[in-house]
């Protein structure tokens, strides 16, 4: 099986030479926040994905303060996650490459009144020290690392012993060709076209043997998408381009999200 998700993360990072859309995310600017504009998919996705990752700090971290939870947000964008779990109480620091959008993400925080910590950074190289962190999350970005691998030894590196990886990410299957790519991005473009590769989407089973590679043990996996079936969505999607409340479900064959434990003494 490893050599299987090792042979696919190469046919991927061959398929995209380039880092992870960096240039179109540095033209977006505050419409990070703007909940009628190019990213407003990820507003939608926002509170099904981090009421999920809250439930499992909570759960995780059971008798600690929020405050003693430290949560690094790899890949943060403009902020949309950190500044929902900082809001909650945790201490978050906010990592990613490209400078416009930690500025944009530190201004919206600063205008909300919202502690966070921003910093430009790399996912293979932080700059944070080794166990500084009792999570790490990672969403909507696995499916955009070259070197994934790479990425994940970066995260266990800033994992606390027992500490969790959050992430949430894309199944690589027909269904989610068929309705990312083809529908989102090519047909409706309620996604920036471009934004994703088919072949660097993941599937559990590849992320659960890498993760293990890396010192970690994949503990959950949940599909994470619409409400809504798809034929109810259309309307919206047709006229409004949106597709409305997210669940947390059963459906794997799309989005999924989940959690990983760092090796550890308090491991349960």
């Amino acid at each position: 099986m490893a050599a299987t998700a090792g042979d696919s993360r190469t046919r991927a990072a061959e398929a995209r030479p380039v880092p992870i859309d960096n240039e179109y995310y540095e033209q977006v600017g505050d419409d990070w926040w703007n909940t009628e504009g190019p990213l407003r998919v990820l507003h939608e996705m926002n509170p099904a994905r981090t009421g999920y990752f809250d439930r499992i700090l909570r759960n995780r971290f059971a008798g600690r303060p929020r405050e003693e939870v430290r949560v690094v947000d790899l890949g943060c964008g403009g902020g949309l996650v950190s500044e929902d779990l900082a809001s909650r109480g945790y201490p978050v620091t906010g990592i990613d490459l490209s400078p416009g959008t930690v500025d944009a993400a530190r201004r919206h925080a600063e205008a909300s009144g919202v502690q966070v910590t921003y910093r430009v950074g790399s996912a293979y190289g932080t700059g944070l020290p080794d166990g500084c962190a009792e999570a790490v999350v990672a969403s909507d970005v696995l499916e955009h690392f070259q070197d994934l691998p790479a990425a994940l030894a970066e995260v266990e590196r800033l994992l606390v012993p027992g500490g969790v990886l959050l992430f949430d990410t894309v199944n690589r299957t027909v269904r989610s060709y068929l309705l990312l790519i083809l529908v989102a991005e090519k047909i409706l473009r309620i996604i920036q076209p471009g934004t994703h590769n088919w072949r660097m989407f993941i599937r559990p089973a590849e992320l659960s043997t890498l993760l293990a590679e890396s010192g970690m043990r994949l503990t959950d996996s949940r599909g994470l998408g619409p409400a809504r079936p798809v034929p109810a969505l259309l309307p919206d999607l047709l006229r409004h381009r949106r597709l409305g409340k997210f669940t947390v479900g059963g459906d794997l064959s799309a989005s999924y999200i989940g959690y990983a434990i760092k090796s550890g003494p308090h491991e349960r």
